[in-house]
């Protein structure tokens, strides 16, 4: 019933209770003396800015709740945090609309709830905690999560309640993992941080809006859209204190939850956190185990499974299965002049490479090791498809890959194994395209190989002959044979190419071309040049002096990953030093394509070795990226004619015009020219008018061993 007295606090403070009135004429609240001894006021009557600085800032509406008070039309509970000293405690009063003699609301009072009204919100506490453990009992996963939000939503007395996980390349929005509103839960739900309140949870670990959500974040779609008033979020960390996700209750009503109640909130998000970390940890394993961290391909294992499911599918027996097993060629050589740092980079751009180039096919992609990646074309009908697209990656690989704003020219392997469905399985299949890979290696590179069955048998071959060369130079199995290079106007022996050769117990004298690719991919390669410069010097300076030679000289051969060795001038001083060689005598011999790989790091090398007096010879000029732009900047002597173009002589063909042009270009540069697979009198007398005079090749003589070599 209403209150007609002239002024209400002149009653109520005659209460021995500790209690407060608001007059909402005179905005001020008076105070009783027992909650002034409490509080440690010093006046009874408060003004509204007095009572502000009381309060935590986002309690401060509480002053403005005439509206709520007229429709209550009874009693409520209100929660709020006064301040004491330099921190605040949670309170709870039960408020009661107080109305003068016209039955307006004149104000309302306040006094402290009994402790029968916490004493309730532990009992509901206890009982959540203890149910919410047994949940973790009986679910995991999504399944919690769902029957977490159906769970809170009912204890809380809410509409909304969110559990998200920040997402993103930035983490700059939040998906739902299960979101309950107004009794179906669903999940996927994708929003923007930007403009939230959950972009203050993440900022500040939590946020509390217990009115008023709407008008503060007008551009949340989702507060809009489900008429949320009230808000209260909590920040999920892992373990490390990172901010993984979000929890959050929402409401079409103020909320006046207490502290007993944001306790619960607090236990019930660290509880959320734990299984939403756990639910990331197997999620981030899973992809591992399915996806490159490094290229974002598919893995090997993956792949395998995936091929394995292909082929047992009854649905596709009548489809071929199309792979091709792609390899960087001289990818090593990368990683060891560049660091894997920047061949973590170009492994990175080169799946780049191959999803632009496969996007429009359907097919699957993974890297399987180091630098080999296989494409697995799905929906392909003959061989000739697959070989088309095999050819369109070996020549737009023509164009260079950019690393650390350096130019980087590389070429590709393909290996290449076309057969019917069903016929092998799916690792049959990756064994045969590496087969057919290993070929196009052994052929030159940059090229690709289909699979017969005698590539096979090769592969047992040379897994063979790779055991037996980890022994090879420890029990002398390495000589060298020597070529003799000779001046065309005296015909007199100018020194010699020093040439590796395999006394192989088994298989007897085996040259290059069957053990040096093998070396290099077994890392043998350095040790192995480090003894053919050694063994090439020392023999030199012995014919020196036997033979009164002091001007003779010797070339020897670098292999692409000795070129690429940080110490090999230290290496290539050292061999001088301990065969007594002079510098002048000896030759290195490199190729177009191992300078091309970091073409400034070259030229510094190469400076090195000349800046001593070593000559520096480009060996099988022609055949690679010749160009006069890089030829003109190059530190060499000389440069050797590709045997391919001295045979063409006599034959009318175009190559020959390429020789003409070679020996031209090297007089105009001062440089030069040495003629390789020089085999009959006709190649002699036409590299003569053209002003060739150094010669190398059969007519003079085969590689011989060094006993067999005639001064």
């Amino acid at each position: 019933m209403a209150q007609t007295m002239e002024h209400p606090w002149g009653t109520l403070k005659q209460l021995s209770i500790p209690i407060w009135f608001f007059d909402l004429n005179e905005q001020k609240m008076y105070v009783s003396s027992l909650l002034r001894k409490d509080l440690r006021l010093e006046r009874e009557v408060l003004e509204v800015e007095e009572i502000k600085t009381m309060l935590h800032k986002d309690d401060v509406h509480y002053l403005y709740r005439t509206k709520e008070v007229e429709e209550a039309r009874s009693s409520f509970h209100l929660d709020y945090r006064l301040r004491v000293g330099k921190g605040y405690r949670w309170v709870k009063d039960i408020v009661t609309p107080f109305y003068n003699h016209q039955g307006v609301v004149a104000g309302y009072t306040g006094v402290a709830a009994p402790d029968g009204i916490y004493q309730s919100e532990l009992v509901k506490i206890k009982k959540g905690i203890i149910e919410i453990g047994d949940a973790f009992l009986s679910y995991n996963g999504q399944a919690f999560f769902d029957f977490l939000v159906k769970y809170l939503a009912d204890i809380l007395d809410v509409d909304t309640v969110l559990i998200g996980e920040l997402t993103g390349v930035e983490k700059e929005e939040v998906t739902a993992i299960s979101l309950f509103h107004k009794g179906e839960v669903t999940s996927g739900l994708t929003y923007t941080l930007e403009g939230t309140p959950c972009e203050q949870v993440v900022a500040s670990y939590d946020c509390y809006f217990p009115r008023d959500v709407k008008t503060r974040f007008p551009g949340d779609q989702l507060i809009r859209e489900y008429h949320v008033e009230s808000y209260l979020g909590k920040a999920l960390l892992n373990s490390e204190g990172e901010v993984i996700g979000i929890f959050a209750i929402m409401d079409h009503q103020t909320q006046t939850s207490g502290p007993l109640s944001k306790a619960m909130f607090q236990v019930f998000a660290d509880r959320i956190a734990n299984e939403l970390s756990r639910m990331q940890a197997e999620n981030k394993l899973r992809m591992l185990s399915r996806y490159d961290p490094l290229t974002g391909l598919v893995t090997r294992t993956y792949f395998s499974k995936l091929l394995k499911e292909e082929l047992l599918s009854p649905s596709n027996e009548r489809q071929y299965v199309a792979l091709l097993l792609i390899d960087i060629d001289n990818f090593k050589m990368i990683n060891d002049s560049w660091g894997h740092a920047r061949g973590d980079d170009l492994l990175r751009q080169f799946a780049r490479y191959l999803r632009r180039t496969f996007a429009q096919k359907d097919c699957v992609i993974s890297r399987i090791s180091s630098d080999e990646f296989v494409v697995w074309l799905r929906n392909v009908s003959t061989i000739d498809e697959v070989c088309e697209v095999s050819d369109h990656i070996i020549h737009s690989m023509r164009q260079p890959f950019i690393i650390n704003q350096k130019e980087f020219y590389s070429t590709a392997s393909i290996g290449i194994t076309f057969s019917s469905h069903g016929e092998e399985s799916g690792e049959d299949i990756l064994r045969y395209a590496d087969a057919a890979m290993h070929k196009a290696k052994i052929n030159g590179k940059n090229r690709y190989e289909i699979y017969d069955a005698r590539m096979s048998e090769q592969i047992r071959e040379e897994l063979d002959l790779k055991q037996s060369l980890h022994h090879a130079l420890d029990n002398g199995e390495f000589i060298l044979h020597y070529q003799p290079q000779v001046c065309g106007k005296t015909f007199e022996v100018i020194g010699y190419e020093a040439l590796i050769r395999w006394n192989h117990p088994e298989f007897g004298l085996l040259s290059p071309y069957h053990f040096i690719r093998l070396a290099e991919e077994t890392g043998m390669i350095i040790d192995i040049g480090e003894w053919v410069l050694q063994e090439a010097c020392t023999q030199t300076k012995q014919w020196q002096m036997k033979d009164q030679r002091p001007g003779l000289k010797i070339a020897v051969n670098l292999s692409a990953q000795q070129f690429a060795d940080a110490l090999l001038p230290q290496k290539v001083f050292k061999a001088l030093e301990d065969s007594g060689i002079n510098s002048e005598s000896l030759i290195i011999e490199i190729t177009e394509t191992m300078v091309l790989q970091d073409f400034d790091r070259s030229i510094d090398t190469l400076n090195q070795l000349r800046a001593e007096g070593i000559k520096v010879h480009l060996d099988d000029f022609g055949v690679g990226f010749s160009s006069l732009s890089y030829l003109n900047r190059l530190p060499v002597d000389a440069i050797k004619i590709d045997r391919s173009f001295i045979n063409q002589i006599n034959k009318d063909t175009t190559e020959v015009a390429i020789v003409n042009a070679i020996i031209s270009m090297a007089k105009s540069l001062g440089l030069q020219v040495i003629a390789e697979g020089v085999e009959q009198q006709a190649h002699i007398t036409y590299l003569k008018q053209k002003g060739c005079y150094e010669y190398q090749g059969y007519y003079f003589s085969k590689p011989v061993p060094a006993q067999c070599v005639s001064l």
